[in-house]
């Protein structure tokens, strides 16, 4: 079930049933990069309207192809290949060590930072943007991590995942 802070965001063209799925896919992924640290990690899960079109010339080719999951650059009016998609609206979810429950980050943790489009029910895929900062739990380098859901008879499903360096591109190709 999509947590209701999440849910109150949701317009008629945000497929809740993504939603869930994304969110469950992901926090699951996080916990298992958390592990035993100790450390305070906040998922930040967010809403993203502004991505770059899938009619520009790169690509993220696995699992079929699907959209440059990055969006705008905030300190210009243009797109931008390196920017981290824009958050419309978010809601922050803290570990507590069994679960995730709804609050604030503290000033010295881990942020999980998720972008999901909007308007996913007007499509048949979607592709989630991740980043940790300042860097995992698990002490790996900033690293940013997409996930390809597709739409196929009427439900949704993780059809693709990957992990990629911010500043290279050698996953994506020019159109």
């Amino acid at each position: 079930m999509l947590d209701p802070s999440l849910a109150e965001h949701l317009s008629y063209d945000d497929d809740s049933i993504l939603w869930d799925l994304v969110v469950r896919t992901i926090l699951t992924d996080a916990v298992h990069a958390v592990g035993d640290s100790g450390q305070e990690v906040v998922a930040k899960i967010g809403c993203c309207h502004h991505w770059i079109s899938p009619h520009h010339p790169l690509r993220w080719t696995a699992g079929g192809g699907f959209a440059w999951p990055f969006g705008y650059d905030k300190t210009s009016t243009s797109w931008s290949y390196r920017a981290l998609p824009e958050l419309d609206w978010s809601e922050c979810f803290v570990w507590t060590g069994e679960n995730w429950k709804p609050d604030r980050a503290g000033p010295r943790c881990f942020v999980l930072r998720v972008a999901i489009p909007a308007r996913t029910a007007r499509h048949l895929q979607a592709v989630v943007h991740t980043i940790w900062t300042p860097g995992s739990p698990s002490g790996d380098e900033k690293l940013v991590q997409v996930y390809g859901f597709r739409k196929k008879n009427d439900a949704w499903s993780l059809t693709a995942h990957d992990t990629f360096r911010p500043r290279t591109r050698s996953r994506f190709r020019k159109k």
